[in-house]
């Protein structure tokens, strides 16, 4: 049954990626200045509290940061740690596996669609294409991930909170940074938890003990 429910999951997550795909070009397709994108991305930043305060402003850098590769990377020590002296090397080892696998398909997607970013509505300088967000997929998926593999050994509702919030937060920092159009972060953040959905299942059938 298990496998089965695998099965029709990889199927589903197979047609999100290639509508997915199919969606960033038509974004691309539409004039700029009269899409949804461009039109609320000027409405968020006409009205940005964050660009007016300093305190403000580097808080939210802090909390995209969190999403990054040096981000992750650093929460990746800490983690590996609980998950030595907790006996759940195995399990550590797939979280790194998992969030490679889902950067990777990032990167593929971003390379086929080749979005640009909305450098007019820059705050902070970043490089690469747009669409989907690279924090919203990856940090969905890693941290969703995460807290699947936790759960197994302790359940934690304040940390099932915690971890939601701080995803959202990360993904809105994007926009509020004005890195990404919002329908970078909606299609990274849809990807993002059915790679975590896809992984879950995967370990559930092959990898646990």
């Amino acid at each position: 049954m298990e496998k089965l429910k695998l099965r029709q999951l990889i199927i589903l997550f197979s047609i999100v990626v290639l509508c997915s795909i199919l969606f960033g070009f038509y974004l691309k397709s539409v004039k700029l200045t009269d899409s949804f994108d461009y039109k609320l991305m000027s409405f968020v930043q006409s009205n940005n509290i964050f660009t007016k305060n300093t305190i403000l402003l580097n808080f939210i850098k802090f909390i995209t940061s969190l999403g990054n590769g040096i981000g992750c990377f650093m929460l990746l020590i800490p983690m590996g740690i609980y998950f030595y002296f907790n006996d759940l090397k195995k399990d550590f080892i797939f979280l790194v596996c998992s969030l490679l696998i889902t950067y990777i398909l990032n990167e593929l997607i971003k390379h086929i669609v080749l979005r640009k970013r909305p450098i007019e509505f820059f705050i902070i300088n970043v490089t690469g294409y747009s669409y989907p967000s690279g924090h919203s997929m990856n940090i969905s998926a890693f941290y969703l991930t995460f807290r699947f593999l936790l759960n197994r050994k302790k359940k934690n509702r304040y940390l099932d909170i915690f971890i939601y919030v701080l995803i959202i937060m990360i993904a809105l920092s994007r926009v509020i940074l004005g890195v990404h159009w919002p329908t970078d972060v909606i299609v990274g953040l849809t990807l993002g938890y059915l790679s975590y959905r896809l992984s879950r299942e995967i370990y559930l059938n092959f990898w646990r003990d």
